[in-house]
């Protein structure tokens, strides 16, 4: 994915000024920034749930502008977002697989969706039946569920938007070893986008720092950490260093 000096503004408030971001195959790429930086505004213009006022995106070379989610989820693009968006009155393997039920003979396969959502449930170490309503979860798992829900569209490139706020530091050791598995099985990419350094040097090859919508700086986890240059990039590194978790 390369997005080119992508802008986008509501009224006279301008939330991205031409952002730049690119996404190898088989890359974990980090956007780094406190809230109201902008992260979630270029996620979801990737994803296809909001349009940017200028600049431009390619995906594997071609021309990309999502008309929709569904229509970026089709080109091989998915996004877990930071609030979850669960149906709260249907079953953890209804929501797994909502909009794209799975059927035999004309009829929904609910024993299908249920081993299928069993089995992503159980790689991120969520051991609950997929037959239970959502509404009856605690908002960790409904997390974890989201998740599951990303990982069973088999997407080329995921976008996770604060994907670990809601997890405790063990459920969020298992999620990043999960991820690093499919990034190197499958060959999955992924746009980390977080505000916690602690979370992004597990899992990142390079960070993109964003601030009041612009990016200030774009290094290795390694560069960044040793040698940050700009102001607000010192503070966080210097936060995690004296509070890290991991």
């Amino acid at each position: 994915l390369e997005v080119k000096k992508v802008s986008k503004s509501y009224g006279t408030a301008k939330v991205l000024n031409e952002v730049s971001v690119e996404v190898r195959p088989g890359e974990v790429i980090a956007l780094l920034g406190e809230n109201g930086a902008g992260k979630s505004t270029i996620s979801s213009i990737i994803a296809g749930s909001v349009n940017h006022d200028s600049g431009t995106m390619t995906w594997k070379g071609q021309d990309y502008n999502p008309s929709s989610p569904g229509n970026a989820i089709q080109k091989g693009i998915g996004l877990i977002h930071q609030e979850t968006r669960l149906l709260k009155e249907l079953s953890v393997a209804e929501n797994v697989f909502v909009g794209r039920m799975i059927t035999k003979n004309g009829i929904v396969d609910f024993n299908k969706m249920n081993s299928l959502a069993s089995e992503q449930l159980k790689r991120l170490g969520l051991e609950i039946s997929p037959k239970q309503l959502v509404k009856n979860l605690k908002m960790s798992a409904q997390q974890q569920i989201e998740i599951a829900k990303a990982l069973t569209l088999n997407s080329e490139l995921l976008i996770l938007d604060e994907p670990t706020s809601a997890l405790d530091t063990a459920t969020k050791k298992k999620i990043l070893h999960l991820l690093k598995s499919l990034q190197n099985k499958k060959k999955t990419s992924y746009l980390f986008i977080s505000h916690d350094l602690h979370v992004i040097s597990e899992i990142a090859n390079e960070v993109s720092v964003l601030f009041r919508g612009e990016i200030i700086e774009t290094g290795t986890i390694k560069k960044i950490m040793s040698n940050p240059k700009q102001n607000y990039t010192k503070k966080l590194v210097d936060s995690h260093r004296y509070n890290s978790v991991f």
